[in-house]
């Protein structure tokens, strides 16, 4: 009889990431992030008073569409990734992609940081359901090793190693331009 191997599931992670602020570079909030272990919820783009924190679905390899250099006033590439299954046991969800009309008619006010408009009937259209987002309202608490740090270069990891007198409060840092590069 063939013994066959157990096959490890991949773990499925929500992405978070951080831009630069007027005081501070994206790579300073996101060493802030790990500092302080929690990525505080905001309030940009989110309907209603509930600040929320966002998050994509979408595997580390494709995250190339969200970080294209075109979208760098909304997405810079320094980030983290947590497990999707503890953002799940937090609270998060889905986000619901909806006209607003719709959405009102629908949900209790308190409830609209869970939409993201979708007006396809607007020129141009308004979609932006190819980010797979998740919300969670409030923040979220950073388990370490339940995260991964994202940054941009392996310059960016000797960085974050430094700053954390290399032991970063999570379970590694992964330099995404490597897996961005085009074949040569």
């Amino acid at each position: 009889m063939k013994r066959e191997s157990a096959k490890i599931p991949a773990v499925a992670m929500l992405t978070h990431f951080t831009r630069a602020s007027t005081t501070a570079t994206a790579l300073d909030n996101l060493v802030a992030i790990l500092k302080d272990g929690v990525i505080r919820g905001g309030s940009r783009m989110i309907r209603g008073a509930r600040p929320a924190v966002c998050m994509f679905d979408v595997p580390i390899p494709e995250l190339r569409t969200i970080l294209d250099r075109r979208n760098r006033r909304r997405y810079e590439p320094f980030g983290i990734a947590v497990d999707k299954r503890y953002a799940f046991t937090m609270g998060a969800r889905p986000v619901i992609y909806l006209p607003w009309h719709e959405a009102e008619k629908i949900l209790a006010p308190e409830e609209s940081w869970r939409v993201v408009s979708l007006e396809l009937d607007k020129d141009p259209p308004v979609d932006w359901s190819f980010e797979r987002e998740w919300r969670i309202a409030g923040n979220l608490a950073v388990e370490r090793p339940l995260a991964v740090a994202l940054v941009e270069t392996w310059k960016d990891v000797d960085e974050i190693f430094d700053r954390f007198d290399g032991r970063p409060p999570c379970a590694g840092v992964i330099p995404l331009a490597g897996m961005f590069a085009s074949p040569a």
